[in-house]
């Protein structure tokens, strides 16, 4: 594949929906997501072209199809919340503005063992969402936070979300306990 900037609403072309990459330099490659550190690719302007949901922030919700993600700024080095989220900023303006024109967003999952659509290793685009809603809301520490609702883009032969399952103690028993009983 060839460097692409990324720059554009909507699939790239050549890159399947399910697609996998091992790093996030290999989604810039792809121009699936050229944020090599940033969570949002976006412009100001025109609007966001795609965002990456891994660990960040810990009021961000993945249900699949929907996703309430949060927008970026305010935290110190360690990745801890210590001042508010500014609408004004260059990233939270790109899910602003899309908010606005419904443009489709480009939806990126990397690893996080808290979630269980992400994947269990590298990174894995997952579609086309549209922002259907944005709003300031307070945060879990008390902060005021970008928020923006994404809805998944439903389109024909697209396969679900996979989920990544987990082996719980209590799942673990039951395996033993049917192995036991035969």
């Amino acid at each position: 594949m060839t460097s692409r900037d990324g720059r554009t609403f909507g699939h790239i072309s050549g890159v399947e929906v399910g697609a996998v990459f091992t790093s996030k330099a290999g989604l810039a490659e792809a121009g699936i997501h050229v944020q090599r550190q940033a969570g949002i690719h976006g412009d100001q302007e025109l609007g966001a072209f795609s965002i990456c949901l891994s660990k960040g922030y810990e009021d961000n919700v993945d249900r699949g199809n929907t996703i309430v993600y949060v927008g970026s700024g305010g935290q110190d080095e360690d990745g801890k919340q210590i001042s508010d989220q500014s609408p004004d900023s260059t990233a939270n303006k790109a899910l602003f503005v899309s908010f606005e024109t419904k443009r489709p967003v480009r939806v990126v999952r990397g690893v996080n063992d808290d979630n269980v659509y992400s994947p269990s290793q590298g990174y894995r685009y997952d579609g086309l969402y549209v922002v259907d809603e944005a709003k300031m809301k307070e945060g879990k520490k008390g902060f005021k936070m970008c928020t923006f609702t994404l809805k998944r883009i439903d389109e024909e032969g697209q396969k679900a979300i996979p989920i990544r399952r987990t082996l719980t103690a209590s799942k673990l028993a039951k395996m033993r306990k049917k192995a036991r009983t035969g």
